[in-house]
């Protein structure tokens, strides 16, 4: 019952996925295509994990971090 078919690198990615998406809406982002936008949220989410696969989460604040990674993206994005 208890038995998660993700593993925890699948997990770690869905919250990403989950904090970039929330972090985009809560700033009214919406490109006018939200089938593009949803795809360019997982790529955001996939390189975030990428570049901090060895980051001690006990040592960096996570929330800080993924927040200054996806307004860089969307201050990029809007350029």
């Amino acid at each position: 019952m208890n038995d998660l078919p993700y593993t925890i690198e699948d997990n770690r990615l869905f919250e990403t996925l989950a904090d970039v998406a929330y972090l985009c809406g809560q700033r009214g982002f919406f490109s006018g295509d939200s089938r593009q936008d949803i795809a360019e949220f997982i790529r955001w989410a996939r390189e975030f994990e990428a570049i901090h696969d060895d980051t001690d989460w006990d040592e960096v604040d996570y929330h800080d971090t993924i927040e200054a990674f996806t307004l860089n993206k969307l201050r990029i994005g809007i350029e």
